[in-house]
């Protein structure tokens, strides 16, 4: 069937993966703002509230790959236009939950959800918009994707405030089902893949297990202790969810993750770049609330009207990488990048408690620049390297390898930054007493523990430099010339 090229079809099928991409990413930042008054609707301790968003985090990162396998097989318009459903009924069983039971319940639903929707955003762009606006598209998803993230804590404060928490499911039930009707009038609606094979469902359960385990002990981790059985348990069954899959891959017929595309180098190192600068930016991410309040002595609302500096130069990043795509290439358009994330990091790493405000929202703003202007190419690459039948694989598996390297960068940077804060305090002989007796001490070490932690995104982003460098230019990725207009697929 031939895919519509009309503009107006096409800038429609756009805003319908964009408006996608946009609940998925605001629903993962802003139930945390309503956390607190969560607990005390349920009178549920802290520590067990956090599953509202653990279990949304679990299930979204542990299906990703599995829908995007099925949408290679049986359409990206029906899993994509059930995603849009399933979302909006997990987020109204949310709104209604009678016990916090069902609500967690009802957030594992909505995940499933939103699984389905994020797994295949970048596959849809790259198969059914024309080559020569693909960059651009992509520059725009992750525009929006990017002000889901920004909006979720003040859109989440203001409902939970003015209203109640459940409106911070509820708005999404409107919005789902009018994004549905839109898609099922731009979407194509493309024959599924004839095949005699049948799903990976062994491969999908390895999977599961793998991410689900992975997820729980990087997320309560800290709060339980890495050497509780809890966690040891997890991270045995990790490694052996990693050995049975990877064994199951090898030799399923019709693989859920075809190993062999990580043959090609510039594969391998496009999808570890990615999951390199989304570690660093989701670990900076986690400490700068703390350090801006704790060294920079801002108030929690002032703090977080800084946070909003990188999340709005990210959008702005997406956006000019996509438009100067194909007149500098994705090779030198990631190099730049990096390197703009590498400068921002260098001066993290230097910030202390005379930091001025103007060289702080300098810093934030390169750094959260230096990650948009380098996810548009990074992904256009990714995609133009798969081959058309395995869009859907590839879109859910970069979607995947971002969300597990935010999950680990989180833990990582605070363990960099406890270790760091144990180490300056015993080096120079700080003890209890005169931390108390002395804040300015406590704030000195504290700076320094941080910029250490900080140091860590420095190394990372030099580690992505070099992996930029093998990036190919479009001339190199015959599959991204391999273009039509209107494309018969």
């Amino acid at each position: 069937m031939e895919i519509p090229t009309e503009v107006t079809n096409q800038k429609l099928l756009l805003f319908a993966i964009s408006i996608a991409a946009f609940m998925s990413a605001l629903d993962s930042s802003i139930v945390n703002i309503a956390l607190p008054t969560i607990s005390t609707s349920f009178d549920v301790s802290t520590g067990l509230v956090s599953w509202v968003s653990t279990m949304y985090l679990l299930v979204l990162t542990s299906c990703l790959m599995i829908f995007g396998k099925l949408s290679d097989r049986i359409g990206f318009r029906r899993i994509f236009l059930s995603g849009f459903l399933v979302f909006a009924a997990g987020s109204l069983f949310c709104a209604l939950s009678p016990s916090f039971l069902t609500l967690v319940g009802s957030r594992a639903l909505q995940a499933v959800g939103g699984a389905m929707l994020g797994a295949i955003s970048m596959a849809m762009v790259s198969v059914f918009l024309p080559a020569g606006s693909r960059a651009k598209a992509i520059g725009f998803v992750v525009t929006m994707s990017s002000l889901g993230v920004a909006a979720g804590p003040f859109l989440g404060g203001i409902l939970t405030e003015m209203l109640s928490w459940h409106w911070i499911f509820l708005i999404n039930v409107p919005v789902g089902i009018l994004a549905c009707l839109l898609g099922a009038a731009v979407i194509p609606s493309l024959p599924a893949r004839e095949t005699t094979v049948k799903f990976d469902w062994q491969g999908a359960l390895f999977l599961f297990i793998t991410l689900a385990s992975l997820i729980y002990a990087l997320n309560l981790g800290v709060a339980l202790g890495f050497t509780s059985p809890p966690i040891i348990t997890a991270g045995v069954i990790f490694i052996v969810g990693v050995f049975l899959f990877i064994r199951r891959e090898r030799c399923a017929p019709d693989p859920l993750l075809d190993l062999q595309l990580y043959r090609r180098r510039d594969f391998l190192f496009a999808n570890l770049g990615a999951l390199l600068m989304m570690f660093a930016y989701c670990g900076s991410n986690f400490l700068l609330p703390f350090f801006l309040e704790y060294v920079q002595g801002m108030s929690t609302m002032v703090a977080g009207i800084f946070l909003t500096v990188p999340s709005v130069t990210l959008m702005l990043g997406g956006t000019a990488s996509g438009a100067l795509y194909h007149r500098f290439g994705p090779r030198k358009l990631c190099v730049g990048a990096s390197a703009i994330y590498l400068v921002s990091f260098l001066l993290l790493s230097t910030f202390g408690v005379a930091t001025s405000t103007v060289v702080i929202v300098l810093t934030l703003a390169l750094l959260g620049f230096g990650l948009g202007f380098y996810y548009s190419p990074n992904t256009s690459e990714i995609m133009c390297l798969a081959p058309r039948e395995k869009q859907g694989m590839v879109s859910s598996l970069a979607t995947t390898e971002r969300n597990a390297g935010a999950t680990v960068g989180i833990v990582i940077f605070e363990l960099a930054l406890i270790q760091s804060l144990i180490s300056i305090t015993n080096l120079e002989g700080l003890t209890e007493g005169a931390l108390a007796s002395q804040p300015q001490l406590l704030e000195g070490a504290l700076a320094s523990a941080f910029d250490i932690a900080f140091f860590v995104g420095a190394v990372v982003a030099f580690i992505v430099i070099i992996l930029s460098f093998f990036t190919p230019d479009p001339e190199n990725v015959v599959e991204c010339e391999n273009e039509e207009a209107g494309m018969m697929v």
